[in-house]
């Protein structure tokens, strides 16, 4: 056996997400789509989700380009909720973009990671990298940066978090996974 400190006999659920909403404003707004992917084994929960309360949010929809006809018959967020919260509490560590926000949203909808996973940003990191400083650039800015090719629409929760995970692969040299691998092929 090489020189390790301790041995895990599992791959670490180590989840990429990123959420849309109808705005800012964690009292008055929801959360229109959640994407979660796994660092190993790729896309594990990537919906569009019917709001409780908003039926128009002009100004956010000019930005993802999500719009209310869009999430008309999809679930609430209580038909996923049993299913996050179980993802959720089984990861190691949860690693998103910009997150504060995120994860005001996801308390508010009592969606929680477990006691023990690391939550991780990695625009506070990249800040520090880039900038030596703690102003908070964007997540493309990020990903150009580190090379990050086209993965589809930007400010699309998958996409963004696709370059999430790019950069924090790139951040930390970890090797490509497949399944980003075939996301960049595809976007060519």
């Amino acid at each position: 056996m090489e020189n390790v400190i301790a041995e895990v006999g599992r791959k670490p659920k180590i989840l990429f997400f990123d959420l849309e909403m109808t705005g800012g404003n964690v009292i008055n707004d929801d959360i229109i789509q959640f994407s979660l992917v796994d660092l190993y084994d790729g896309v594990i929960f990537n919906k569009y989700i019917k709001p409780r309360r908003c039926k128009s949010w002009k100004d956010t929809e000019a930005i993802h380009h999500i719009k209310p006809q869009m999430v008309k018959g999809c679930g609430t967020m209580d038909a996923h909720k049993a299913y996050l919260r179980k993802i959720l509490n089984q990861a190691d560590m949860l690693i998103g973009f910009g997150i504060e926000n995120d994860m005001k949203f996801m308390l508010k909808d009592h969606l929680r990671v477990g006691k023990h996973t690391i939550i991780y940003d990695v625009q506070k990191s990249y800040s520090r990298i880039y900038s030596g400083s703690n102003n908070m650039p964007s997540l493309q800015h990020c990903a150009k940066y580190y090379g990050c090719p086209c993965l589809g629409d930007i400010h699309n929760s998958l996409t963004d978090t696709y370059m999430t995970a790019y950069t924090f692969i790139k951040i930390y040299q970890l090797p490509m996974p497949d399944w980003l691998q075939k996301v960049i092929e595809d976007n060519k």
